[in-house]
């Protein structure tokens, strides 16, 4: 029965559900709160940090969007809406409330689900609100004015017309355009005009509406959209979304844009109001764009996102992608499709670097795809990156947020609003080095209403019990002040607490209330003992105590979270670990586990049929100088633990639910190994 071993070269590849055979070594079977990081191996993630409480009740079906106009305004905007009424709530992103009019009301945002029904697009000061449930139309107004007479060409015109006089332009068949108008503006000069007696302004209370940011305040206000002012309904239609809905706003090469069952229009260059033509003689460069795509299938168009310098288009089954030749102008538009995959179009797809991300709907689960193009051979494709976990993100997926700074995506579902699904990758040249999946588990009372990546920082807009919240991740895991780590515990916050002696009680107030248990550590102005735990009590929802004295220095409190590793079943493997052996018998004897800076976790060994064996590491060395009990110990190392199981019969977990950090570089096992067959 010959010894063998097996290094573990990393914990980076996240999770895997394909049978335990085909994984890769360095897949594990779960992780929960914890992410890889390519520079620190597997590590606790990031905590939350709470910033502010906006609303003092919870809500549920809001709409809510994150203005980020600029590094210094940034906004967070809450619509609650039914059919027949509507709020609007704005708070700068450290929560102060800030002042909203609504000079022209609120009618525009009536809707029975505004978390679905309202679409938001922000260009500098303006803030679009899309109702999706809203039918354009066409005032009822029409342009004054009579024909004066008809001429065959420009040149028939008089040289003696009256001001303002409107002459109707027939042409000839010789001419590629349809009749159209002038006004006389004097004796002998014209200007193209509109035909009398026709509709030429859109209805303003049906299109999209804006916030509109003025010297830190906003206005929700209709727009001035632009007019019909030359040709007639024939020569300068209606903008196909009249008599439609809009799916969705954009904005792409200074141009608004917006989608409508299968047309997708473009406001004339530099004028985002205005979806007329200016001109019905001459295709001008700037004017206006107005198409369909063309399919086999019926195409709704619901979402638009510039991606690799062009505009890619999504309907529930078709991804098109607008050609333009550099520069966009009527003559050079041209919509192709690029490829043909399910799609999810309550969920936005987002982008990040080189790839856009977009779900798909699997029975009770949801696929995740990264959509492609590779340049040099002009391939556009858009390959799953849930593929070994079919069975991992919830069905009902609301929101995406993505990174390409942090290279992760984040993925909500309405399932669970307490839970995120984060997806980390690493690319080396052409090869994906990471491919990781993994858990984010916030408290179970928690429901996050919305989401977005700031730079390197992920915000949270979170309903609980006692109102709304917005929380951040630093997701770059920056070291708190006067200390070595970044102290792990959610909904962080650092508060000085107030000392009354003849209790010899300290009592910190909340913010918030929490009622569960709660940590406090010393934070780096202490003199002494700093980065270490206090025990501490809940004398009420909204206050932490202590016994004693603690009023001196600022303490950081906050909710503790549980960080879990469970490795996958262990093999012998061949061919440079890419294939497992099974063809004989595999008795574990132990296991090391590579750390560096790295506080408390402990090792949880269950072997079927047998109680589980909990190994801690503490970070205390025995007879050592230079360590204490009472002193936070972050070491470096190696943790030896015993395993003694069959390889297929026993659970290997790593645990940590302290505030001190974890990282974890790889592991290597040993056990004796009998082969049963000899293969030829």
């Amino acid at each position: 029965m010959p010894l063998v071993s097996t290094s573990i070269p990393n914990l980076l590849n996240g999770i895997s559900q394909q049978p335990q055979t085909l994984r890769q070594i360095t897949q594990g079977e779960e992780q929960i709160n914890a992410t890889s990081s390519v520079i620190d191996g597997l590590v606790r993630r990031p905590p939350t940090e709470h910033i502010a409480k906006i609303i003092s009740s919870a809500i549920s079906g809001a709409s809510v969007h994150i203005v980020n106009r600029d590094a210094d305004d940034q906004y967070i905007v809450v619509i609650s809406a039914t059919t027949s009424s509507a709020t609007i709530q704005i708070f700068s992103l450290d929560g102060t409330v800030t002042t909203c009019t609504t000079p022209d009301g609120v009618d525009y945002l009536f809707c029975a689900n505004p978390a679905q029904d309202l679409e938001f697009l922000t260009v500098a000061d303006y803030t679009f609100v899309v109702n999706k449930t809203k039918t354009v139309g066409m005032e009822t107004a029409v342009t004054n004015g009579v024909i004066t007479s008809q001429h065959q060409e420009f040149t028939d015109l008089p040289t003696d017309a009256t001001v303002n006089n409107i002459y109707e332009i027939i042409g000839d068949n010789t001419n590629q355009f349809d009749n159209y108008y002038v006004k006389a503006l004097s004796v002998n000069t014209y200007e193209e005009s509109v035909r009398p007696n026709v509709k030429y302004q859109l209805d303003a209370t049906t299109m999209p509406h804006s916030l509109v940011l003025t010297s830190g305040s906003f206005a929700f206000r209709k727009n001035t959209w632009g007019e019909r002012t030359v040709g007639d309904e024939d020569s300068a239609p209606n903008p196909s979304f009249v008599g439609r809905t809009i799916s969705n706003i954009f904005f792409y090469k200074n141009r608004l844009g917006l989608l409508s069952d299968e047309y997708v229009l473009f406001s004339q260059s530099a004028s985002f109001f205005n979806f007329f033509p200016t001109s019905v003689t001459a295709v001008l460069d700037d004017a206006p764009i107005d198409v369909s795509v063309s399919h086999t299938k019926v195409s709704l168009l619901k979402h638009a996102i510039p991606f690799n310098e062009s505009l890619t288009l999504f309907s529930d089954s078709t991804q098109f992608t607008i050609e333009t030749g550099g520069i966009l102008t009527p003559k050079t538009i041209s919509i192709v499709p690029s490829t043909e995959f399910e799609n999810d179009t309550t969920v936005a797809p987002v982008g990040a670097g080189n790839y856009l991300y977009f779900t798909t709907k699997r029975g009770d689960f949801t696929s995740i795809r990264e959509y492609y193009v590779e340049s040099d051979t002009v391939i556009v494709d858009a390959s799953e990156v849930t593929s070994h976990v079919p069975k991992y993100v919830p069905k009902n997926v609301v929101k995406l947020a993505s990174s390409s700074n942090e290279d992760v995506l984040f993925v909500l579902s309405s399932t669970d609003r307490s839970k995120l699904y984060a997806y980390r990758w690493f690319w080396q040249g052409t090869t994906k080095m990471v491919s990781s999946w993994s858990e984010w588990q916030l408290d179970s009372g928690d429901s996050i209403l919305d989401m977005t990546i700031l730079e390197n920082e992920l915000f949270f807009v979170i309903s609980r019990a006692d109102g709304v919240h917005i929380e951040k991740v630093k997701l770059q895991y920056p070291i708190d002040t006067g200390l070595d780590f970044c102290v792990r515990v959610d909904r962080k916050i650092s508060l000085t607490g107030t000392y009354d002696a003849p209790t010899d009680t300290t009592t910190w107030t909340l913010p918030y209330a929490y009622s569960g248990a709660m940590k406090a550590i010393k934070s780096g102005a202490w003199a002494s003992r700093k980065g270490t735990d206090i025990t501490v009590s809940r004398p009420t929802t909204t206050t932490v105590a202590a016994v004693g004295d603690y009023s001196s220095a600022s303490v950081i409190l906050g909710v503790p979270y549980t960080t879990s590793y469970k490795f996958s079943t262990q093999f012998v493997r061949e061919n440079q670990g890419k294939q497992s052996v099974q063809s004989g018998r595999l008795q574990l004897r132990t296991m090391r586990l590579n750390y560096e800076n790295t506080g408390f976790f402990k090792v949880l060994v269950t072997p079927e049929g047998r109680p589980t064996g909990s190994y801690d590491m503490t970070g205390q060395i025995l007879n050592s100088t230079t360590t204490t009990v009472e002193d936070i110990n972050i070491v470096s190392g190696t943790f030896r633990f015993p395993i003694q199981s069959k390889n297929d019969r026993v659970t290997i977990q790593i645990q940590s639910d302290s505030h001190l950090p974890c990282n974890f570089q790889s592991a290597e096992w040993e056990g004796y190994y009998t082969i049963r067959s000899q293969r030829i």
